[in-house]
């Protein structure tokens, strides 16, 4: 019998603007600079089939430039790896604008596969510097039909679902990454568990998280109280405590990603983390890898 080789790394866990956040002092973000925390990036993962040493990224972060270098540590430096795509959630800036490392000021890659919907397309077919760098041959747009499943390798098949998120440049969705051993579900942004779900886009979030082994779920707040200079309706976001009380009974199965850095859950002696880790709830841990 053949082993199983493919595997997820997570590459982050943090929201858009990782952690520490430019410009903050609050606890968190205090704390990494004194070298209390480690620094956390933007959230993002790469699939892996080390048999054929070929990677896929769902999301490319800001920090793409040091989450590459923590992709090659992970394979080995004396080693050589083949990234075949990047699939992406939604145009926020925490999850694409990696992609300038791959234009010609910089890499000047060739041929790159973005996935992503029709609106996701259209946007950089419409925006510079994308469409110049898809006229010079950097990127290859493959547009994606939501709900329809598309296989990568032998036991690899990747599927989008449409979830309700701002949709200020493009609409988003969340991926079903199903193995030869075990299915899971991405879903980095979402407004909310309740609203905005239609049973035509695919699976209501509940049957979401019962049809998976895994499911990587937005955490970014974990009280609406934690940035009281914004307006939180303006940023929405299901809190911890909503998607604990949501998914009551399938705790085991959820890893909370994309926090904020106001999160207290970052603080290892915190009571938010301990209320979590009582609950059964998993909090990601950038580095962590988890076999398909």
């Amino acid at each position: 019998m053949t082993a199983n080789t493919t595997e997820i790394l997570l590459l982050g866990i943090a929201q858009d603007g990782g952690m520490p956040q430019i410009r903050c002092q609050c606890k968190n973000c205090s704390s990494v600079h004194q070298g209390i925390l480690p620094q956390q990036y933007t959230v993002s993962l790469a699939i892996i089939n080390q048999t054929t040493n070929q990677v896929w990224l769902i999301d490319c972060s800001p920090d793409f430039r040091n989450q590459y270098t923590m992709l090659q540590k992970h394979f080995g430096l004396d080693k050589s790896f083949t990234l075949e795509g990047i699939f992406l959630t939604h145009l926020h800036m925490g999850h694409y604008t990696g992609l300038f490392q791959f234009g010609r000021e910089t890499m000047d890659w060739k041929g790159l596969k973005i996935y992503g919907t029709e609106s996701v397309c259209q946007f950089f077919q419409t925006n510079q510097p994308w469409s110049t760098y898809i006229q010079i041959g950097n990127f290859v747009l493959n547009p994606l039909v939501p709900q329809t499943e598309i296989q990568l390798s032998s036991d690899l098949f990747l599927k989008s679902q449409l979830i309700p998120h701002r949709a200020e440049f493009s609409d988003a969705v969340g991926y079903f990454i199903r193995g030869s051993l075990r299915t899971f579900f991405f879903c980095p942004d979402v407004d909310s568990w309740d609203r905005g779900w239609l049973n035509e886009n695919g699976l209501l979030p509940l049957d979401i998280v019962q049809s998976v082994d895994q499911a990587f779920l937005d955490a970014t707040f974990f009280s609406a109280d934690e940035l009281p200079n914004r307006k939180i309706d303006e940023i929405p976001h299901p809190t911890v405590m909503q998607t604990l009380e949501k998914f009551r009974g399938f705790e085991h199965k959820i890893t909370l990603i994309h926090l904020n850095h106001s999160n207290p859950l970052y603080d290892l002696q915190s009571k938010q983390r301990e209320h979590c880790q009582q609950a059964g709830i998993n909090i990601g841990i950038q580095g962590t890898v988890y076999k398909i």
